[in-house]
């Protein structure tokens, strides 16, 4: 795993993406158009014209990189943050993976079963083996809602967020990325986003992964062979 994915909890990677290959991820957006443009769940397993842009070979390498094993991405969302929808993203970590459907597993908790998905947390060891890579297709600056991230944090596992907002402990880092680079991190890093100032869209997909497979016939709900898109 990249060092500085290990130590701080993120990476950022300029230029993964042309402006060319950009282009023509936005252009598979507009053709299959998006409803809510704030925020879209299990995003590239229901649009796979875009996730054969996305995961070039580039980014494969990037991924072999962090995770030699690792051979599906598990979890894709969109996020935008246009100038007429704004809003704050407050301290978080991200605990929960979808999957398709409940059953009795040690340290498997805090299970949330809906129509579309099923919910949970799973154990520790899981967690700390996720990895997100956030592709940005615009300009991401300090401005219009960049991601901020408290170094280091991954590794205290799950955080009482109630009882760190009291002091705050840890180093503040704004996640500034140009269109076509991606920002690497770990869930568990606390991390969080202000409004944007500038009017200016912040479209990201962001994109979880693991070299792990579930126990006991437990089965990921939006698992996509990144090998054969």
């Amino acid at each position: 795993m990249s060092p500085n994915l290990t130590k701080q909890g993120y990476q950022i990677i300029e230029e993964v993406y042309s402006k060319e290959e950009v282009a023509a991820i936005l252009q598979s957006l507009d053709n299959q158009p998006i409803e809510n443009k704030f925020g879209v769940r299990e995003f590239l397993s229901e649009r796979p014209e875009t996730a054969s842009k996305v995961f070039t070979k580039k980014l494969l390498q990037i991924i072999e990189n962090i995770a030699p094993a690792c051979n599906k991405s598990i979890k894709s969302i969109y996020f935008d943050k246009p100038p007429n929808a704004n809003w704050i993203v407050n301290w978080h970590q991200d605990l929960t993976i979808n999957v398709t459907e409940k059953k009795d597993i040690p340290d498997y908790k805090n299970w949330r079963v809906m129509p579309e998905r099923t919910i949970v947390q799973p154990n520790r060891t899981l967690l700390e083996s996720l990895f997100t890579i956030r592709i940005h297709l615009d300009d991401c600056t300090k401005e219009n809602g960049a991601l901020r991230v408290i170094e280091n944090s991954h590794n205290q596992g799950v955080i009482e967020i109630k009882e760190w907002m009291i002091n705050k402990k840890g180093v503040e880092r704004i996640c500034e990325v140009k269109q076509g680079g991606i920002l690497m991190m770990k869930p568990l890093l606390l991390h969080a986003s202000k409004r944007t100032e500038n009017e200016k869209n912040r479209r990201v997909i962001h994109i979880e992964f693991t070299d792990k497979e579930l126990p006991d016939g437990l089965a990921w709900k939006e698992k996509i062979d990144i090998k054969h898109v």
